[in-house]
């Protein structure tokens, strides 16, 4: 309006004099470049840092008493036997990880003494101590290593095997990248199950070799060890082993088992998935197993069998026995390559009426990798805003793609890998190129509104909570933990490495915001306005850039909630404007003035208090 941007503030109100000013304390913290946890990040962690706890020694037949712990013990615990202790001393590298990974230092710690034994410098992940207290272990580079607290010989115990033990399936912007982790000790710390990209592998922990359990890696395959006795301190060797088994390429999943000395049989092996954790279970004390299943079009069920090899089992719930009174959707996998080369697949969702020879519209929902929930059950939901069986359910395809990565290029990398898959899920004949829509959260909704200042392929997205400016956000916080933006960029998600100043043209050319002039996608926008993990002005700057530009954009900001919507409310208001938004773009049904016009704010309020329901 008139004068809008004009106004001058004041230096705010007189200060307090008198009595009350001396009084009360003032209001400020102290926030200095030299904190190696910012103070938002102390606050947060506040209750934690007073209640922090050190391990002692107490000998109640001398009366004496030992701290073992302290400022430079890290994480310690007690080794069993309960004459050593192991700790980590982060200090040395505490300014390091102010925006890069945090690495220590490792120590053994004589319990009698409390004499500090260094045992390996500059380490990121350690994998603790053997259960019968001789050896302790950590990964370093791609391999595993022990350090024998008896000889105090340090080894490689996996150098000599072929394994891939190193995690590069995420994006390496970190220095030293995660192993896929152990799986158990067997009794006596006679061997250490190691997990590589497919396999279990039984390494002797002295480094005299190691041999592989499973032969996952042919056919790509993932083999992990299912362990049913959560008591146990280590495995039996003289017991079978049971493991849960991945299809990378078929999404099946199943169970196997192998008897000492034995390769895996397969036992189940399904176009299901069967949980995670506690998902086959066995009885204390019979012989009774029990495990979960579920499919997209069918509802998760217990069923049990008194067969050690799962055979005969009989299930024994009904979840979901009013689904057979509506129709429902079926899924299916799709292939394809990123435009440099990268074989990838997704998930596609039939509409739940489909009948062949129509072509429907399609919702886009991305993120990451996602292809893998195939053939989870998702139940129709009015508070859940990202349903996709409320999608199919409402006459749409639904695609889920995987996404991949290429360092400092994120939102490129993106656009370069959904526009195959779209065009992949096109080609099957079902769906009308022209009704296309795209849809995200967070990091999801980062790509879609980078997408749509990249290509016009989508005829309408959504984008809840997004990052719109790399630059900006890389000063902010994330408040929901008080931690900087800035290692998320550097050497989380965000796969930039580097701060914007190093690397100025990478994040401008990644940041939606700086190319709001090629917005040419009706877009929604959703926001919280408390938001603690993308900030709120992320919304208002590409809100003020699309509103300049003359861009056709909505942005629907929710008072008081955070990075998701926690009340009912919101949930379903939300949940119905992607409708209504999808219904009008997608489909050419007439549009609620919000969508075409806007609506004042009095015309809002005034029709929240009358209806008492989602304004239109």
């Amino acid at each position: 309006g008139e004068g809008e941007g004009d106004e001058e503030e004041g230096d705010g109100p007189p200060a307090r004099g008198g009595q009350e000013e001396e009084e009360d304390p003032p209001g400020v913290e102290i926030w200095h470049t030299k904190d190696v946890d910012p103070v938002p990040q102390q606050r947060v962690r506040d209750r934690f840092l007073r209640q922090e706890n050190d391990i002692g020694r107490w000998r109640l037949d001398e009366g004496s008493f030992l701290q073992l712990g302290g400022d430079h013990a890290d994480g310690a615990s007690i080794v069993e036997g309960g004459r050593h202790m192991m700790a980590r001393d982060e200090t040395p590298y505490d300014v390091d990880a102010m925006f890069k990974q945090q690495y220590f230092d490792l120590y053994v710690v004589d319990v009698a003494t409390g004499q500090r034994e260094l045992v390996k410098e500059r380490l990121f992940q350690s994998n603790g101590a053997s259960p019968g207290g001789r050896y302790l272990v950590w990964f370093e580079g791609e391999d595993y290593f022990t350090h024998d607290l008896e000889s105090g010989e340090t080894v490689n115990i996996t150098g000599g095997l072929e394994g891939q033990f190193v995690n590069y399936d995420v994006t390496p912007t970190r220095e030293q990248m995660p192993g896929f982790g152990t799986a158990g000790w067997l009794e006596d710390d006679e061997a250490l199950l190691i997990n590589d990209r497919w396999d279990v592998w039984e390494v002797r922990p002295d480094g005299s070799g190691g041999r592989r359990l499973t032969n996952g890696a042919d056919d790509e395959v993932r083999y992990r060890v299912f362990q049913m006795d959560f008591e146990a301190d280590a495995i039996d060797p003289d017991e079978p082993l049971y493991y849960s088994t991945y299809g990378e390429w078929t999404k099946k999943a199943g169970f196997s088992r192998a008897r000492p000395g034995d390769t895996p049989e397969p036992l189940l092996w399904e176009d299901a998935t069967f949980g995670f954790f506690g998902s086959l279970q066995k009885a204390e004390d019979a012989d009774v197993y029990v495990y979960r299943q579920e499919r997209f079009d069918d509802s998760p069920d217990y069923f049990v069998t008194r067969n050690d090899d799962l055979s005969d089992a009989r299930q024994v719930t009904n979840t979901n026995p009013f689904q057979a009174d509506y129709a429902w959707g079926r899924t299916e996998l799709i292939d394809y390559e990123n435009e440099w080369g990268r074989k990838l697949q997704g998930a596609l969702v039939y509409p739940a009426d489909y009948e062949e020879g129509t072509k429907y519209p399609m919702i886009v929902y991305h993120y990451e990798l996602l292809s893998q929930g195939l053939h989870r059950y998702i139940a129709p939901s009015e508070t859940n805003y990202y349903n996709v069986q409320a999608w199919s359910q409402d006459g749409y395809f639904v695609l889920q793609p995987d996404i991949v990565y290429r360092d400092r290029r994120p939102g490129q990398s993106n656009v370069e890998t959904l526009r195959p898959a779209v065009a992949a899920a096109v080609a099957t004949g079902m769906i009308d190129p022209e009704k296309v829509g795209l849809i995200g959260h967070s990091w999801g909704g980062y790509q879609t509104t980078f997408f749509v200042t990249q290509d016009d392929l989508f005829a309408s997205a959504v984008a809840g909570a997004p990052l719109t400016n790399l630059m900006s956000m890389y000063l902010s916080f994330y408040w929901n933990s008080g931690g900087t933006d800035a290692r998320i960029f550097e050497i989380s998600q965000g796969r930039m490495q580097v701060p914007w100043w190093e690397d100025w043209d990478a994040y401008h050319a990644n940041s939606p915001v700086h190319h709001i002039q090629n917005l040419n996608t009706p877009l929604l926008m959703m926001f919280g306005s408390e938001d603690g993990a993308v900030e709120f002005n992320q919304g208002v700057e590409f809100y003020n850039a699309a509103r300049r530009a003359g861009k056709d954009m909505v942005m629907l900001v929710y008072e008081g909630e955070n990075h998701g919507l926690a009340r009912e409310p919101n949930q379903k208001d939300y949940r119905n404007r992607i409708m209504q938004w999808f219904a009008h773009y997608l489909k050419g049904e007439p549009a609620p003035d919000w969508i075409t016009k806007g609506l004042s704010y009095i015309e809002q309020q005034d029709g929240l208090k009358k209806k008492k329901r989602p304004i239109s």
